[in-house]
């Protein structure tokens, strides 16, 4: 169900539009405090941007076009997409009411967006925007500050990881000789990890998308992940898996980050093998991976890409160095709709063939998933400490 920017709400004597001499609009809307939290109501600033908005009832998603910029957002989370760049805020967008509230901050960075070269002051209960050479509130006024733009994600330090272990529930995942299943060797490799992480890096928190043997639909995995998001801190997302192929002679570990274009044909095997777990989703609900306007706002970042291949390289560059005896298959890019719609570094380990003999044995063996979580431990160690170092220098 779509709703169209008109019936959001009529705002229209909320706001003023009005046009200098070069055609560069004055914007003013409304901003409310909510339990000390500044909002912009989504419907005033639509109109009076002569934008045109849409909202999916179900999944909550929004999206909002003024020619050919774009802007899209998810209630509940703390970040929007605009332009292709990611804007993150101490809050959420939220909905009261039947009305979408976007964080005034969020707000400012949209219009800043939709109309280059603008300047946008917070004065009294009205958020301003126009040319600099437009602006008519005075620098002296009381309550008059500049609204400055929201970090992204290249400056927010990493606070928490996500590790994501690989089906569960209903969906076993790949399966081998005997009835092994891929769910059991991740969950179980995913929890030593996350001891791991938590005894080694204080003040990083460390979430599972699953503890037990739960079904989660892909989606899920990175709405769970980016629901941690906030304005100045950043994420990591680590999703594991077992692979399987129809040769029993193939074996090794390989890491994926996500691209729609395929390394080779053995990674789109490998990403199709993952993804089939959509025919168990319930689709009267939908899916990240077959929503339009969902992908348009989560299609990835050059950041985040950029951000990813170095979180693969460095995880698996300590995964070649723990795992003496098994095969290095390297560093891969694919389209899995796991890590579609994640907005921060994301991976996709495979630690190894459930269709080879001795690798299927190795791998239900507690010793090795004990050294599997070591090196998954070291990479991302690096990687933060890689991350955090640099961002302190920007």
């Amino acid at each position: 169900m779509r709703r169209s920017g008109s019936l959001l709400a009529p705002f229209a004597a909320l706001f003023f539009f009005t046009f200098s001499l070069s055609a560069e609009p004055k914007i003013t809307v409304p901003v409310r405090t909510l339990d000390g939290k500044e909002y912009v109501p989504l419907g005033a600033l639509v109109d009076a941007a002569g934008a045109d908005a849409s909202l999916d009832l179900v999944t909550q998603r929004g999206k909002v076009t003024r020619g050919t910029h774009v802007a899209v957002y998810q209630a509940g989370m703390t970040m929007l997409l605009v332009d292709g760049r990611l804007v993150r805020c101490s809050y959420p967008v939220m909905r009261q009411k039947g009305e979408v509230l976007v964080p005034a901050g969020a707000a400012a960075a949209l219009l800043r967006s939709f109309f280059p070269g603008t300047v946008c002051t917070r004065a009294e209960s009205s958020l301003v925007c126009a040319p600099p050479a437009q602006k008519t509130v005075s620098p002296g006024d009381a309550k008059v500050e500049t609204v400055k733009q929201p970090l992204n994600g290249s400056h927010d330090r990493i606070g928490f990881i996500i590790l994501d272990p690989g089906h569960g529930g209903k969906d076993p995942g790949a399966i081998g000789k005997g009835g092994v299943q891929e769910k059991t060797i991740t969950l179980s490799v995913t929890r030593k990890l996350e001891a791991l992480l938590k005894s080694n890096l204080k003040g990083v928190r460390v979430v599972l998308t699953r503890s037990n043997d739960s079904f989660l639909e892909l989606g899920r995995r990175t709405d769970i992940a980016n629901g941690h998001l906030k304005g100045g801190e950043n994420g990591v997302f680590v999703s594991v898996h077992v692979n399987a192929s129809v040769s029993p002679r193939i074996s090794g570990f390989e890491t994926y980050f996500l691209s729609q274009n395929p390394s080779n044909e053995e990674a789109r095997a490998t990403s199709a093998l993952e993804n089939d777990v959509v025919v168990l989703e319930d689709r009267k609900h939908g899916g990240a991976h077959d929503d339009v306007e969902h992908m348009e706002a989560m299609m990835i970042t050059t950041q985040i890409q950029k951000e990813s291949s170095l979180l693969a390289e460095t995880v698996h560059a300590q995964m070649a160095r723990v795992l003496t005896g098994h095969k290095s298959r390297g560093v891969r890019k694919a389209d899995f709709f796991v890590l579609r719609g994640s907005l921060m570094p994301a991976i996709l380990v495979e630690i190894g063939f459930i269709t080879h003999a001795k690798e299927r044995a190795t791998l239900q063996k507690a010793a090795y998933q004990d050294r599997v979580a070591e090196a998954l431990y070291h990479g991302i160690a690096a990687f933060l400490k890689k991350y955090n170092s640099a961002i302190k220098n920007k």
